[in-house]
């Protein structure tokens, strides 16, 4: 009997002792997703960008169409129109254009006709690379995932007629479609306006929250 009631304290004991395990454990978790929700928040409602030279630029969110996903745009970068982007661009002409005054620094949509599903992505990114590796110097390159879809990201320096570009660039999949977001200015102005790019390429998120 003695060893009955022994048994049964340690397995009480054993219990407790586990339950509080699994507590710990769980608000270890749900601190640490709580932390994650606030990053997310903040990176939402954030919506001023400062230069390396401490200017402020004031940014709100766009997007184009009814598409489920959005970035942030400078508010005093303005959309050019169709005939401006035929005029400036030839070859592989973007879709959609934001640009300052001076047109010295770019935000870029493109809506590529190539289909791609969201498990092709860090193939395309790789495939891009190395053309890019041909023409330009890469500066960095990365595949993460944004709401259940695969980005692919590359930096790279590209030469341009007078002077060198500087891209901070991502490949995504939508509706199953190859979608391109750009951020790119001259390279005199890269150093200052870089944090500015990472932040505005940094903003895009989906509300449709799973990719097929």
């Amino acid at each position: 009997m003695k060893n009955m009631k022994k048994m049964s304290a340690i397995l009480l004991i054993s219990i407790c002792i586990v339950a509080v395990i699994i507590c710990v454990i769980v608000t270890i978790v749900l601190n640490n997703d709580s932390r994650e929700l606030e990053k997310e928040s903040e990176k939402l409602n954030t919506l001023v960008a400062e230069t390396s030279d401490g200017e402020r630029i004031e940014t709100e969110y766009t997007r184009i169409d009814n598409d489920k996903f959005f970035f942030k745009v400078p508010v005093n970068f303005v959309r050019w129109d169709d005939e401006t982007i035929m005029k400036k661009y030839s070859g592989n002409v973007p879709d959609i254009v934001f640009s300052n005054e001076e047109t010295t620094v770019n935000l870029i949509l493109s809506f590529i006709e190539d289909i791609i599903a969201n498990d092709q992505i860090e193939v395309y990114k790789n495939s891009a690379e190395i053309t890019f590796t041909e023409i330009g110097e890469i500066i960095e390159s990365d595949c993460y995932e944004v709401d259940g879809h695969n980005v692919g990201r590359i930096k790279v320096i590209t030469p341009a007629a007078d002077t060198d570009i500087y891209n901070d660039m991502i490949f995504f999949s939508y509706d199953d479609e190859l979608i391109v977001l750009s951020f790119n200015c001259i390279s005199e102005l890269s150093e200052k306006w870089r944090s500015v790019g990472d932040f505005l390429i940094d903003s895009l998120f989906f509300t449709d929250n799973e990719q097929e």
